[in-house]
């Protein structure tokens, strides 16, 4: 508690505050690997920097060295690479929403995602913005069936964080329905009964596959979608190649940082029957990690009933892996990229009778993220 104490002065001094106040906890570790790269293979068994993708802190370097290369200049490329991520986040966000259900429900996304608990970290030295524009720009060309862009922002997704590379799922679904349907549409009538519609469909999804497998074009757009993993290979053969250990990014988080592989319902089996108090000077946040949880596992049903199922794929995936790293920690913070919850949202509360929906989102939202952003600036790692 201290040492949290201690840091106050320095950091509220003018005009470092305005830079400083965005650089908490793992932002030491992004800003260190711009400036000085990975640890040697010896730190693989401690808080190494090997936990952390390269993008982020590459985008950084580049910047950092355009403004001089001094501390401040780190800092100010942080900040820069964050919110101009952020803007392009929105950008993305909003066209897609619009494309789909309309300028109303996309506005409203914007909105709900600008006041979601966490979304001050999409300004923060942190990846949540660059993750979140990645991912939203993968699954838009994807939907505009621009399969090369689709996969060379899923793959720099999956350069910027590990769940990057699940991109994959709802992206190969998306191209498997549409190259079935232009080979062999859907002939189902609204009327058939279910067991006619699933049969219509398995139907036409096989003989659709045949057909387009029988065109090289086909093939070479398939290939595209190989960008998504490549990001996380090249980055597993780099640590190859500096500490002989291929997966070294995942033995970092298993032995230094106590993260490994976990049954999520065992996790959060656990974390229900082990209650922990409130407290703000504990990584683990009981109490608003519990609820999120609850809240993202309902947003996943309801996506599966209610949006494509690209988004729905996207939300379950995106929503079951911070669940399988055996901690809860910090899950405020990786379900802010979760954005088909706030696709949701939009469409629960566009109608003007449903204005009172609105306000019963925001305020709470707006509430949260103000005692969430002070608990940020103060140092207090209740949900960093």
């Amino acid at each position: 508690h201290y040492s949290v104490l201690a840091s106050l002065p320095a950091n509220t001094h003018f005009p470092n505050l305005f830079w400083l106040m965005w650089q908490r906890f793992d932002s030491g570790f992004y800003l260190n690997l711009a400036k000085a790269g990975y640890w040697p293979a010896s730190t693989l068994h401690t808080y190494s920097n090997w936990a952390f993708f390269p993008l982020y802190p590459l985008l950084i370097f580049l910047f950092a060295h355009l403004f001089g290369g001094s501390d401040v200049a780190f800092s100010l490329a942080g900040l820069l690479v964050s919110n101009a991520a952020a803007l392009l986040a929105v950008f993305y966000l909003y066209r897609l929403v619009a494309c789909e259900f309309g300028a109303c429900t996309a506005s409203l996304s914007v909105i709900y995602l600008a006041l979601f608990p966490t979304a001050f970290l999409l300004s923060a030295i942190y990846t949540e913005s660059l993750f979140l524009a990645c991912s939203l720009a993968c699954i838009y060309y994807a939907r505009e069936q621009h399969w090369w862009l689709a996969g060379l922002c899923g793959g720099l997704a999956s350069l910027a964080r590990a769940q990057g590379v699940l991109l994959f799922l709802p992206v190969a679904w998306e191209y498997w329905q549409v190259m079935s349907e232009r080979y062999a549409p859907l002939t189902s009538a609204p009327g058939d009964r279910f067991q006619q519609r699933v049969r219509a469909w398995l139907a036409s999804r096989w003989r659709g596959s045949l057909l387009a497998a029988r065109e090289p074009s086909n093939w070479l757009a398939l290939c595209a979608l190989g960008l998504i993993p490549a990001g996380l290979l090249a980055f597993l053969i780099y640590g190859k190649i500096e500490t002989g250990h291929l997966l070294a990014t995942f033995d970092n988080q298993k032995w230094g940082w106590g993260r490994f592989f976990e049954n999520p319902w065992q996790l959060l089996s656990t974390s229900l029957t082990h209650p922990e108090s409130a407290n703000p000077m504990n990584w683990n946040f009981w109490i608003f990690n519990i609820c999120i949880v609850l809240v993202f596992l309902g947003f996943t049903i309801w996506a599966f009933w209610k949006l494509p199922m690209i988004y729905a794929l996207f939300t379950l995936v995106m929503v079951l892996l911070p669940l399988s790293s055996s901690r809860l920690n910090s899950i405020g913070r990786y379900y802010l990229v979760v954005f088909p919850a706030f696709i949701l949202l939009a469409l629960w509360s566009k109608d003007e009778e449903h204005a009172h929906r609105r306000l019963l989102i925001m305020i709470p939202f707006a509430m949260l993220q103000a005692m969430l952003m002070v608990f940020f600036v103060l140092g207090l790692p209740a949900i960093a």
